[in-house]
């Protein structure tokens, strides 16, 4: 093979080997991702970190400090620069998001740490909305609840029908399946969900407490984790705080793999054509299991040890 041509193949090899990259993984070197943050930096950090460490492109970070008025030459700063996605945190970023695209649909959204969702309506009149769910999936959270205390046979439910009456569904779905049983008490407001206690704890075993604004109040919380340990309820709720208040046990989503696997659906979108209307909400993968052993004590119910190891934290 002469100079020539052996220079010519190389240049070849050389030339495809950057080029492929980019046709079979779309992307270009000057895309950039903006993360808009609801609030405090502080209370996003882990997915934050995860997202930016899986997603290998440029990110920006903006912050809505809890308010839009808070900055109103924001908008224009977020796109003097037109982003190739949005990631939001937060039900008020991804409100806002929503807002900012309804002009600029080419442009995907992403949200996530949004508790219930549906509230907002995200997904209504837009096609580049897509999202990851605050909501751990029931049929996991029973199955949890059932390792930990096999007694329970009856849990209750009280909800708003129009928050959450879709996963409630999924719920009457998941306790078939375990040969449970669901005893609801659907609400209009928070002001009905101490009555609806009252009509309810003598008729089932434990208290499945959902994220629902009608019902997931600091007034309602504060004063279910008295009535849980008082009237002897398991109750299973989805955040660590919870546990740490004092009810026995918590089933979260694993808040750190939250931002991988926001990056994972970001390159989905961005590099194999994946829309996001086609995505819609997915569930998060991966929970995080807290069990407040004080609690169990207090209300009579002895844990397995070996069961117990497989919880995230043991709360004493």
């Amino acid at each position: 093979m002469t100079g020539k041509k052996f220079f010519n193949r190389a240049f070849l090899l050389l030339f495809l080997v950057l080029l492929i990259p980019g046709i079979l993984f779309g992307g270009k070197d000057d895309e950039w991702i903006a993360v808009l943050l609801s609030d405090s930096a502080a209370a996003y950090e882990v997915p934050l970190r995860s997202f930016t460490d899986s997603i290998g492109m440029d990110v920006r970070v903006f912050n809505l400090h809890g308010d839009i008025r808070h900055d109103p030459e924001l908008e224009s700063k977020f796109f003097a620069q037109k982003p190739a996605f949005i990631f939001a945190l937060g039900a008020k970023a991804a409100f806002v998001a929503k807002l900012w695209t309804q002009d600029r649909q080419d442009i995907p959204v992403l949200f996530a740490r949004v508790l219930n969702w549906r509230k907002y309506n995200l997904l209504d009149g837009q096609d580049n909305m897509a999202g990851i769910s605050c909501d751990v999936n029931p049929g996991n959270q029973f199955i949890n609840l059932s390792m930990l205390a096999p007694q329970i046979r009856k849990i209750g439910v009280i909800y708003s029908p129009k928050n959450s009456g879709e996963i409630v569904a999924q719920g009457r779905t998941a306790v078939k399946a375990l040969g449970l049983e669901l005893v609801e008490r659907p609400v209009d407001s928070g002001k009905a969900f101490k009555l609806a206690y009252r009509e309810l704890y003598l008729a089932v075993d434990g208290l499945w407490i959902l994220n629902d604004p009608a019902t997931y109040t600091l007034h309602n919380m504060d004063w279910l984790e008295k009535r849980c340990i008082a009237d002897q309820l398991v109750c299973i709720g989805q955040s660590k705080n919870l546990a740490e208040s004092g009810l026995m046990l918590s089933v979260q989503p694993d808040i750190y793999n939250i931002g991988a696997q926001a990056a994972s659906m970001a390159k989905n979108i961005l590099k194999r054509g994946q829309l996001p209307a086609d995505i819609g909400v997915m569930e998060p993968l991966g929970t995080n299991i807290y069990v407040n052993r004080s609690t169990a004590e207090r209300i009579g119910l002895d844990l397995n040890e070996q069961i117990l190891s497989l919880a995230t934290k043991i709360i004493e």
